[in-house]
């Protein structure tokens, strides 16, 4: 009752977050979105409305309609929420959101609504394809973040070409399917964009097809050399999806474990942790990543040299000496989070793991009780008493 109260409040900003509050309270709160539906009529309280109404279920749902027409909203980052909430109501959608619009601003919005709505929008795939020839752009800085007010709305917000393989590799992740050679050739003909931006999606959304863009693996292979770090890092995480590499291109993936960005040789580790055991032929050079400067490469290498099949149980031993309490904290998550799944090569190594639980890092003692937990360790729940009691 006080939360409804707050929804008449003098503050638009107060009223949204009354809005979720109630959304975040379960069922006790659904009862209330007709009032919440209102909300969306205050640009302020606008998106905290949207966001509400994708939690309130079958209540949220009636009101759709609503949600449907801020797709239209001058805002882009209330276009964008729009979009997501429209995902989750899929069964409440009766009209397909119309992605050609005059606009390009609403056909971007519409068809990132249909990405979101998963499987249920394959039928509209050939709809989303055509976005991939769609020119519109939309300027990328405004007031609001040349004042520093808010960060750019990424790519996928911005452009239609990346919103429409945004929308393809949500689809694609759920539908598991065939029937996807002429989207895959689609996007794949936009790794030859001279937008890096648009070859990033393209990269992300073939990696969501895997190995259904098998036809496709030459180009991707084409970008390890991008100039763009960001580029190269998605097109060797693109490869240990699709998978099928011959030893030539996998002999340019392990090249770039040797690259100059952090971020590039993490995705390739783990890329060729995903090429099963021809990606292991290149363990050893994971290994040496172990001691690079940057905490995120190691934790990637630790991540990857567990999943190396079946070379994978005989790291045990250095992941584990990564628990040194001189280690980065995120390095020891991932390597509990590595033991976790050694399992029987893991159980040597327990009186480490529970050292962990008395770290204090909340984020590391949490690692560490659910990797004990995985192993089927009893009594880690007590070194979670014993925590508490000294604080």
């Amino acid at each position: 009752q006080d939360l409804k109260e707050k929804l008449s409040d003098a503050s638009p900003e107060v009223q949204g977050a009354a809005c979720l509050a109630l959304a975040k309270v379960g069922a006790i709160g659904a009862p209330f979105a007709p009032l919440v539906a209102q909300k969306l009529a205050e640009p302020r309280s606008r998106a905290n409305a949207l966001k509400a109404l994708g939690l309130m279920g079958i209540e949220g749902g009636k009101h759709c309609k609503d949600v449907v027409e801020c797709l239209c909203d001058d805002d882009s980052e209330t276009r964008a929420i729009a979009a997501s909430v429209v995902g989750k109501m899929v069964d409440y959608v009766r009209d397909t959101p119309i992605a050609r619009d005059e606009d390009g601003r609403k056909r971007i919005a519409a068809i990132l609504a249909l990405g979101y709505m998963g499987r249920e929008a394959s039928v509209h795939k050939e709809l989303i394809q055509d976005g991939l020839f769609d020119e519109f752009e939309e300027d990328a800085d405004n007031a609001r973040t040349q004042g520093g007010c808010i960060t750019r709305m990424p790519p996928s917000c911005r452009k239609a070409k990346c919103a429409a393989t945004a929308a393809l590799g949500h689809i694609a992740a759920e539908d598991q399917g065939f029937g996807w050679e002429t989207a895959a050739a689609q996007v794949a003909r936009l790794l030859d964009d001279d937008d890096w931006e648009v070859k990033t999606c393209a990269l992300d959304c073939l990696s969501a097809l895997g190995p259904r863009a098998r036809d496709h693996v030459d180009k991707v292979i084409g970008q390890l050399g991008d100039e763009t770090f960001i580029v190269r890092a998605k097109a060797a995480s693109a490869l240990g999806k699709i998978g099928d590499v011959e030893s030539i291109s996998l002999n340019k993936m392990a090249d770039l474990l040797e690259d100059s960005s952090p971020a590039v040789k993490s995705a390739a580790a783990l890329g060729l942790a995903e090429l099963g055991n021809d990606g292991a032929e290149y363990s050893h050079k994971v290994f040496n990543l172990l001691t690079d400067i940057s905490a995120d490469v190691r934790a990637a290498a630790v991540t990857a040299l567990s999943r190396m099949q079946d070379r994978g149980p005989y790291f045990a031993s250095v992941i584990a000496q990564r628990l040194r309490e001189s280690e980065e904290p995120r390095v020891r998550i991932a390597a509990m989070e590595a033991l976790s799944g050694l399992e029987e090569r893991a159980m040597s190594f327990m009186e480490l793991i529970k050292e962990q639980q008395r770290d204090e890092v909340p984020s590391v003692r949490e690692a560490a009780q659910k990797c004990l937990a995985r192993l089927g360790q009893p009594g880690y729940r007590d070194a979670l008493q014993d925590r508490g009691d000294e604080e």
